[in-house]
């Protein structure tokens, strides 16, 4: 391309001499003319003296003429001017500088005698003016000569100038002629180089594109340090860069794939309209259904008919329940077998469209063993309790000799096996409440009852063991009401008090404080006892957990409690906690909601 660009700068210098060139020629040309012009105004200036003067003698009577005056004003300048014309021609200078002195010679004379031909009026001077006249006749005889030969000269050298133009224009034609042909070389070299290389490497670089999204290897590097071999190498860096980053991709996608295929939960892809979209394979060994057979058709075309938490819209008021939450819900398999399973859904974002994440697990095998569990407690309620409750009702008359007076000793061993009977009669109690709370079978019948009529029955359900533990108790008289389940509530109440009476020192109090407000009641059980430490916190609501593992040797229970507690606070829509720091006792709280009457 630098060789191109200089031929075409040397191209038009070339250019620019030759106009340069052909002005000057105009301008010689042009100089030639104007001495030709002013050498044949020379020759008419002296024509009309010399006429003038000769006029003047044959026409006395007319009287004289301005030609000559003229001439003789116009000839000087006219000679200068050829002498500037005619500084480099020697021979023109020499015939310049004789018809100067002609004509020097001629004016005075033609003077004399225009001032002198008006008063001719004897034969005597006329006769003298023609002697004037005869001695000047040579010298004009003689400028009629020379001043046609310095028209000749000038004449020469506009002869000159058309052969010395058509030779520039020979020449420029045939510089015009090869500069042409140079360019048309130069265009054709061009177009060959801008398709040989150019086009052919940007078309390098398309068929590079194609094969990057068809996911094929490209093509060799270009060659060369152009800017097409810099952006073909960028390309193929970015493009390694691609396949390593598709690579490491589609490795996780398998990771992935294979994470969903293999775990033990059926997982389903809906779309926002509810329709399946993808399915794992632990889902089709569950439901017996092959991924085409299901996808396209609806969620609830996989549960029994009748639950409304899968027959509306992922994200319709029925479907809300399953979200974060796992149900219990009975689906059917392709052969019309009914499946316990637990159920719940998430909702996604993916790729800028919502999708809905519902997770299916075979809950067969714990669905049978829970009814087995539940079988087994109300089996052991039925068959041990009554027989307990006796062997209890005996135990206290002979303790308090009833049936006839113990020693010391007998009375000891009778009260340890009564205290023995009781706790299991409570632990039976508790086992059966906490299996009906998990089952959902446990019945909430809430009516209006006054909160201190709870408070009293609590009360004097604890009284002894109060007594018995040295602990004082302070309750508040309160006139609230709420619309709750009395016996729940005095449950609830009875199992705090007792926790608190026996975790709190001798002649500690415990008291029930009470807050309210305009939509919930706060009720709590304040204790001055060891209270839990910050780890055990999250942690005491949990089905038989207690703070310290000898808890339940030391001061009895059996770890259910609180558990059934909060079942029962949650099943009337409150909610439950305790705060506490070590050392410095515990408060235990429920609120339950104040519905309003309209809303009972």
């Amino acid at each position: 391309m630098s060789i191109f660009l200089l031929y075409e700068l040397a191209f038009i210098a070339t250019l620019a001499w030759l106009m340069a060139q052909a002005e000057a020629e105009a301008a010689r040309q042009e100089h030639a003319r104007q001495v030709t012009e002013k050498a044949s105004r020379l020759m008419l200036d002296m024509y009309d003296t010399g006429d003038a003067v000769g006029r003047y003698a044959r026409s006395l009577e007319f009287g004289p003429t301005d030609s000559a005056k003229a001439s003789k004003e116009e000839v000087p300048a006219l000679i200068d001017w050829l002498k500037e014309a005619f500084k480099d021609n020697p021979p023109a200078q020499s015939l310049l500088q004789k018809i100067e002195r002609e004509i020097a010679a001629c004016l005075p004379l033609i003077t004399d005698i225009q001032g002198q031909s008006s008063n001719l009026a004897n034969a005597q001077e006329r006769q003298a003016w023609n002697m004037k006249k005869e001695a000047m006749q040579p010298m004009v005889n003689q400028l009629v000569k020379d001043i046609p030969a310095l028209i000749a000269i000038s004449r020469e050298l506009e002869k000159d100038a058309p052969e010395q133009e058509r030779l520039k224009r020979q020449i420029t034609e045939k510089v015009l002629l090869v500069g042409m042909l140079m360019n048309l070389l130069v265009v054709f070299s061009i177009a060959y180089l801008f398709t040989s290389r150019i086009t052919a490497r940007l078309d390098l670089l398309t068929q590079n594109t194609a094969r990057l999204k068809d996911g094929r290897d490209l093509k060799p590097l270009l060659d060369g340090n152009d800017e097409i071999a810099a952006v073909d190498r960028v390309f193929h860096d970015t493009a390694a860069t691609l396949r390593q980053e598709m690579k490491v991709l589609k490795a996780s996608e398998a990771r992935v794939r294979t994470l969903i295929e293999t775990l033990p939960i059926g997982i389903v892809l809906l779309d926002e309209n509810g329709t399946i979209e993808l399915v794992n394979t632990t889902f089709e060994t569950t439901f017996k259904y092959a991924t085409h057979q299901v996808l396209g058709k609806r969620l609830g075309k996989l549960f029994v008919p009748g639950q409304a938490v899968v027959e509306g819209a992922p994200h319709s008021q029925q479907s809300r329940a399953a979200f974060g939450q796992n149900l219990e819900l009975t689906a059917l398999s392709k052969d019309g077998q009914s499946i316990a399973v637990d159920f719940m859904m998430v909702a996604l974002e993916l790729e800028g469209e919502s999708k809905t994440l519902a997770m299916i697990m075979d809950a067969s095998e714990k669905y049978k063993i829970k009814k087995m569990r539940q079988s087994f407690v109300f089996m052991v309620r039925s068959e041990l309790k009554e027989p307990l409750t006796k062997v209890s009702s005996f135990l206290t008359k002979l303790g308090n000799g009833s049936l006839g007076m113990l020693s010391p000793e007998g009375a000891g061993t009778t009260l340890s096996m009564q205290q023995n009977i009781e706790r299991l009669i409570v632990l039976l109690n508790d086992l059966f409440d906490l299996e009906k709370l998990e089952s959902g079978k446990i019945e909430i019948d809430p009516a209006p009852v006054q909160l201190g009529v709870i408070f009293e029955r609590s009360i004097n359900a604890v009284a002894m063991f109060a007594q018995k533990h040295h602990v004082q108790l302070h309750v508040p008289s309160c006139q609230l009401e709420l619309y709750a389940d009395t016996n729940r509530l005095v449950q609830v109440l009875v199992n705090l008090l007792s926790n608190a009476i026996k975790f709190s020192p001798p002649n500690a109090v415990v008291t029930i404080a009470v807050r309210q407000s305009s939509t919930q009641v706060e009720i709590g059980v304040i204790d001055q006892g060891r209270g839990i430490p910050a780890s055990e916190l999250e942690a005491v609501f949990e089905a038989y957990r207690q703070v310290e593992a000898g808890d339940a040797k030391k001061k009895g229970g059996t770890g259910l409690g609180l558990t059934i507690c909060k079942s029962i606070v949650e099943a009337h829509g409150g909610q439950i906690g305790v705060n506490s720091e070590e050392g410095k006792g515990s408060v235990f709280w429920f609120r339950l909601p104040r519905p309003s009457k309209e809303g009972r």
